[in-house]
């Protein structure tokens, strides 16, 4: 099981630095953790960062939702580091905006015990970045194998997060993913949060149905 902690959450969280100036502080840490590690003072640290954003994100608005959109929030961070191998923290109210277009959008939906459904939607450069860190290929502009390689990681993700279900006996079969240009979300009970990384920033999308 991956651990939920992440020391540049820690440090997102608790507001000393704007958006631009924590993308500098991601791209060092993915160069050196311990450069993140060393803004950290030594008074008590939250040891699920991610879950404390995710809830102040989602305040009171989400009673049935809750467990499912944090633990999969956990999930996607952990997977930014691990898959995509991205320093990256989300921010603790939900996104408002659009993204610049042009944007692209990938989604996958859970069905069975639960109807869940979740993706990203990124700027054209953010998202073609995001291809390449997946993809281990250099990829100059959108294409076939930038759209496949979004919604290979939003499928392996989903995969993962719909193993973890079952092993809470809520059983889900995984539907095809979804591709989507210039794509503004408007799912039921859909939550948007915003994700700063080393690569720009972009928005994870869940709802209880198909956002686009």
């Amino acid at each position: 099981m991956t651990s939920n902690f992440s020391i540049v959450q820690c440090i997102f969280n608790r507001e000393q630095y704007a958006p631009e100036e924590m993308q500098r502080i991601l791209r060092e840490a993915e160069q050196d953790e311990s450069s993140a590690a060393k803004l950290l003072a030594d008074d008590a640290m939250d040891i699920n960062p991610v879950r404390t954003a995710v809830m102040l994100a989602m305040g009171n608005n989400y009673p049935n939702q809750e467990l499912h959109y944090v633990s999969y929030m956990e999930m996607f961070m952990a997977a930014m580091k691990n898959m995509l191998h991205t320093e990256a923290v989300v921010e603790r109210v939900p996104c408002q905006e659009d993204e610049e277009q042009p944007c692209y959008a990938a989604s996958q939906c859970l069905d069975g015990d639960i109807h869940f459904v979740a993706g990203l939607i990124a700027s054209e450069p953010v998202y073609l970045k995001l291809a390449e860190r997946y993809s281990e290929e250099e990829l100059p502009e959108m294409d076939e194998m930038a759209q496949d390689s979004i919604e290979e990681f939003i499928n392996v993700l989903n995969g993962m997060f719909s193993v973890s279900l079952g092993e809470e006996k809520i059983e889900t079969d995984l539907g095809l993913p979804r591709f989507g240009k210039n794509v503004s979300p408007q799912g039921k009970n859909q939550l948007r949060l915003r994700v700063h990384s080393s690569i720009g920033s972009f928005q994870v999308v869940m709802a209880t149905d198909e956002f686009f």
